[in-house]
């Protein structure tokens, strides 16, 4: 049995019963490496979160770009963002935000100036010439969500209407409106997906069309498919500057892709486990990036972050540091880059591929493997070898932390349910060869092996595989 593969993971695959798992991928992401390589797959840190600027006091609730101009509202007022060479100028409008959470923000095309919507938990507010105000229409009912497409605002109200704006205006006449009918299930929600407008209720989607009906509601229905939506903000992929697909979590608690017309389930076992046990829809909150030819679709809960790579159709895992979920919240691609926000703070990051911290913040990427056994037999591990990219030391960085870093390793005999206590393998200073061996890993028991790899230093890192020098015994 000597030099077996130990395999790795290329989707985070945890399980209920931590002895079911097929391995994790933590603050860690698989591509594919390039023709003729050591390996078919490599295994590379997330971005981390490189800090821009704050905006203002409070908390983050929404953000929305106007051509070169970011707003974002945060705590009870709203800031405009400029750039230029790097420098950002952040700058309070005039006018309180009412109402508490997240928000939904959206513009038109009027011109010379956009006029802006923000849509929250007290009703409506408005932006007009630097000065958020209150907002309301005698013709609209209680409204749950805003979108907008091909010059329309559009409106949606539980009870399953949708009323459409004035071309480029925010005046709703009271019989420019529809209703969602292919079910008696209300609207959550109304999103832009290309040239369509899809209706989200809690059982069904229902996609409108733009045929310029003279009068009344500008779109017709076209395709109905037989999957809702579980939570208002569990849909994301609309987003503009995201070019992938919208995914949401349906109202049977699976996560989809929607391609076209056809919702694809994308979600494994385990998310869909988790999505099972949540019983507040409004726990859930998706956004998108994209990076390095990956484009991202990103789901929080209260408890966990899960990445769907739509590039590649895999999951993994996000995870800050002393927390089970990742402390972003949100996206909007501006200034050239995709920003995020820091959960209950002012503080907006880019999402960097080459920074290695979050903030000042270690970024542990962590990757275990498959569990490799022969049940009911076990084997000795006369030697561990793995196979990572060393030297990636930098001799002018922080010491010991980026001059001399190092890869923490441990292993479980139970089917991960424990791991024992790691031991320190040098990664490399900078452009060092060094083997990366564990010699004389002991005896396994039923349940095989399970290797767990950490780096927290900040540098860069990159896993192939690796294989194990075995010795069969009998149960």
């Amino acid at each position: 049995m000597a030099g077996q593969p130990i395999q790795f993971p290329t989707s985070t695959a945890p399980s209920i019963n931590p002895t079911e798992n097929g391995g994790r991928l933590i603050n860690a992401f698989a591509e594919k490496a390039p023709d003729g390589g050591r390996s078919a797959v490599l295994i590379r840190r997330a971005p981390g979160l490189t800090p821009i600027f704050t905006a203002g006091v409070g908390a983050y609730r929404g953000s929305l770009l106007v051509g070169s101009v970011l707003y974002i509202a945060n705590g009870a007022l709203v800031y405009t963002v400029t750039e230029a060479a790097g420098i950002y100028t952040i700058t309070a409008l005039t006018g309180a935000l009412p109402g508490t959470g997240l928000v939904m923000m959206e513009r038109n095309m009027r011109s010379p100036t956009p006029q802006i919507l923000i849509l929250h938990s007290a009703g409506m507010s408005q932006i007009i010439a630097g000065v958020v105000s209150d907002f309301s229409d005698a013709d609209l009912p209680s409204v749950n969500s805003i979108s907008y497409l091909d010059s329309y605002f559009f409106f949606t109200s539980q009870d399953g209407r949708c009323f459409a704006s004035g071309v480029n205006d925010v005046t709703v006449a009271g019989t420019d409106y529809t209703t969602a009918e292919a079910s008696p299930d209300g609207l959550l929600r109304a999103i832009p997906a290309g040239s369509y407008l899809l209706m989200m209720g809690t059982a069904t989607t229902e996609f409108w069309s733009d045929t310029a009906q003279p009068t009344g509601f500008p779109f017709s229905r076209s395709v109905v498919i037989k999957t809702g939506l579980y939570g208002a903000r569990a849909v994301a992929g609309h987003d503009a500057g995201f070019t992938s697909d919208v995914c949401f979590v349906g109202n049977d608690r699976r996560a989809y892709r929607l391609s076209g017309f056809t919702p694809t389930p994308i979600s494994t076992p385990y998310i869909e486990a988790m999505l099972q046990a949540i019983t507040d829809s409004s726990e859930l909150e998706a956004s998108v990036y994209s990076i390095n030819g990956h484009s991202c679709w990103v789901l929080t809960s209260s408890s966990w972050t899960f990445v769907y790579d739509l590039s590649v159709g895999e999951w993994h895992e996000r995870a800050s540091l002393g927390t089970t979920r990742w402390r972003a919240e949100g996206s909007v691609n501006a200034f050239d880059t995709w920003l995020t926000f820091e959960r209950g703070s002012n503080q907006v990051y880019a999402i960097d591929p080459t920074a290695k911290r979050e903030n000042a913040d270690q970024l542990v990427w962590e990757v275990r493997s498959n569990q490799a056994h022969r049940f009911p037999g076990r084997f000795v591990v006369n030697r561990a070898s793995f196979d990572m990219v060393t030297g990636v030391g930098n001799d002018r960085g922080i010491s010991p932390i980026e001059t001399d870093p190092v890869v923490m390793i441990s292993w479980s005999d139970d089917g991960g349910r424990t791991f024992g206590n790691p031991v320190r393998r040098r990664l490399g200073s900078q452009g060092e060869t060094t083997p990366i061996n564990i010699n004389g890993a002991g005896l396994t028991k039923q349940f095989g092996r399970q290797w767990r790899l950490q780096v927290a230093d900040p540098v860069e890192v990159s896993l192939l595989g690796g294989a194990m020098d075995l010795e069969a015994r009998a149960a």
